[in-house]
């Protein structure tokens, strides 16, 4: 009987194996919203680094809108036409010379249109940020 249990906590430990890797918390705000986004420290290990003041960025927004569509083809919802409302480009916290886009889209909706930020590192990994809800008062 014990058995189970611990057979049990063995599976859930390993299938939050991912969790225990070490990560790099982006907190940003865009718009009117708090985004919040974990990047393996793993993804940055081989990363471009850029200085704007002397190189174009080593990923063009072009690719990096491309990089979002490619990661949903297989998705869930599908990303419409002109999906593009606003992108910016903004530098890793405490890594300097290490930069993001955060670009936010809006994804298929039959009702009011909704939206979904996206941060995209330099080598070309998507990242889905995570909005952060307002806390009741």
């Amino acid at each position: 009987m014990n058995y189970r249990w611990l057979l049990l906590l063995l599976t859930i430990i390993a299938g939050n194996a991912q969790s225990f890797q070490p990560s790099i918390e982006i907190i940003e705000q865009f718009d009117d919203i708090k985004l919040v986004a974990f990047i393996n420290e793993s993804d940055i290990e081989n990363y471009p680094l850029w200085d704007p003041r002397t190189e174009a960025p080593p990923l063009s927004i072009r690719k990096a809108i491309l990089a979002i569509q490619n990661q949903h083809k297989a998705g869930s919802y599908n990303l419409i036409a002109e999906t593009v409302k606003e992108i910016e480009l903004r530098e890793i916290v405490h890594h300097k010379n290490y930069w993001h886009y955060l670009i936010k889209m809006r994804i298929d909706s039959k009702e009011k249109p909704k939206y979904q930020v996206y941060v995209v590192l330099m080598n070309g990994k998507v990242i889905p940020a995570l909005i952060e809800t307002e806390s009741f008062k």
